[in-house]
């Protein structure tokens, strides 16, 4: 290939044209001692030196460290067309192993949020861009966990820049997350033993049951009865292996009893190599209306438009109202598939089940997204455990039936028993005075029982009567465990 080329003293590069035609071709080393070839897209002689002097003039400030090599190409990046970026991440998603469905769901959320934020390149990728598009989802009536999805998608495409050093840092990490909990659209409730019995009941005669007992009792979702092996099924160890779910890691769960008559009798009447799905054909979501349409748990509504008017199928005589399954309950709870995963953790938990090992048969990363999510207990429920907690035994003391605590019959004293006085009267002496507190006792307890008063602990000091020894002959009960109830029955309202 001939070349029409200009010499140049060493290390200031050189032009060319390839052929002896077309526009100048620069070539230079740069920072790296790399050779670069890159074209002037110009014939003009004197711009494409000019073009060239630009290129060696920055391979010399940044091998002489005047440029950050990284700030520079965080710069260069920044200039690059948006949709080179996408197109990079898309495939670094489906090279990782991601669905197919997953990864187009990413693509149509970042091309969307793209075109409401006008960018042409990263620099109009914002935090503020993102923020107002969330918002504009939000007033097109889209919920909380809608918004939170778009919001991790995009995060996560430009954490991937960050990962890949085409970005300094990731702006959209400031956008706050949603309240999920607060804009609740769809509330599963779990399913009572009435309503799974007739469920399985109706399945058992389609030959359904072991679709529905799978979800029930080992908790698989519907991706995982699809893709369920019977390689996967081991009857010997009672264990189901699930190695491609949702977690992307390879989980064993143990098998109930009920379950593993219903894959034996499954097997039995449709025999299959290891290698075979057991449930061939996936049951759709219709069916699935309908099954419960016939257990009873969902019901049938017209269908009527915005206007209020019932919307009819089919023309002339044959035409009829179009009608929905509706599996919402007055309180709008839904149930559905998903619905016998809620069921399976409700009912563990009502078994006592301990947090931790539910989340292993859920096969969830954290017990607090098995209680969060998949146990729902009600009043009924609170009632039950009030009603297991024992009751307080109060046992009758004779320092109880002396205070008039359980009896309050009076108490006959005798002239060998202690006097029984007010605790206000022995205040009321302890401040007096050892005279005025004679006085006023003087009537209530006779003379012989003054020298049983001394021996009870009442001592004198500088001619008075001690405080303490007064409350405390007159308080405290001699045994321990009558003290240790006389505070336990203690409350505010005995103070008054």
């Amino acid at each position: 290939m001939a070349r029409t080329k200009r010499s140049r003293s060493r290390g200031s590069g050189s032009i060319f044209k390839r052929n002896g035609r077309g526009a100048w071709i620069a070539a230079w080393f740069d920072h790296t001692g790399r050779r670069r070839e890159r074209s002037t897209r110009t014939t003009d002689k004197a711009a494409a030196e000019r073009i060239l002097a630009k290129h060696v003039a920055d391979a010399a400030l940044r091998r002489d460290g005047v440029i950050d090599e990284q700030a520079d190409r965080f710069a260069i990046e920044a200039r690059r067309p948006l949709h080179e970026h996408v197109d990079a991440y898309i495939q670094h998603c489906e090279r990782s192993g991601q669905t197919g469905a997953h990864v187009r769901q990413k693509r149509d959320a970042l091309q969307r949020f793209i075109d409401y934020a006008e960018a042409e390149c990263l620099t109009g990728i914002t935090g503020d861009a993102l923020e107002n598009h969330l918002h504009a989802m939000k007033c097109d009536g889209l919920s909380a966990r809608s918004l939170n999805y778009v919001r991790s998608i995009a995060i996560a495409f430009y954490s991937w820049l960050v990962r890949t050093g085409r970005a300094k840092s990731n702006p959209l990490s400031v956008v706050t997350k949603r309240d999920e909990a607060r804009d609740r659209r769809r509330i599963r409730r779990p399913l009572t033993e009435d309503e799974l019995a007739r469920l399985l009941s109706v399945a058992r005669e389609r030959g359904r049951e072991a679709w529905y007992l799978c979800a029930a009792l080992a908790g698989l979702r519907r991706g995982d009865l699809i893709r369920l092996k019977w390689t996967d099924v081991d009857f010997d160890a009672n264990t189901i292996t699930i190695s491609d779910g949702k977690a992307k890691r390879i989980d064993q769960i143990p098998m109930h009893p009920q379950l593993a008559d219903a894959l034996h009798q499954r097997l039995a009447e449709h025999p299959a190599i290891g290698a075979a799905r057991v449930f061939p054909e996936a049951v759709t979501n219709r069916t699935r209306q309908r099954d419960f349409l016939r257990a009873g748990l969902a019901r049938e509504e017209v269908v009527r438009d915005d206007a209020g008017n019932v919307v009819m199928v089919g023309t002339g005589t044959r035409a009829k109202p179009k009608l929905r399954v509706v599996t919402t309950d007055e309180d709008g709870r839904e149930i559905d598939l998903h619905s016998l995963r809620t069921t399976l953790g409700t009912t563990m938990a009502r078994q006592g089940v301990p947090p931790q090992l539910a989340q292993q048969v859920m096969r969830h990363a954290s017990y607090k997204t098995t209680e969060k999510h998949y146990v729902v207990l009600g009043v009924n429920d609170a009632a039950k455990a009030i009603d297991a907690v024992p009751a307080i035994q109060m046992p009758e003391t004779e320092a109880h039936r002396a205070t008039g605590t359980i009896d309050s019959r009076p108490v006959e004293l005798t002239e060998s028993d202690p006097p029984q006085l007010p605790q206000q009267l022995g205040r009321e002496m302890g401040q007096s005075g050892a005279m005025q507190c004679a006085n006023e006792v003087r009537g209530v307890v006779s003379p012989d029982s003054r020298k049983s008063l001394a021996m009870q602990g009442h001592t004198t000091r500088s001619g008075s009567m001690r405080k303490s020894g007064w409350a405390d002959s007159n308080r405290r009960p001699s045994d321990p465990q009558s003290d240790a109830l006389t505070k336990l029955r203690y409350s505010p309202q005995d103070e008054a």
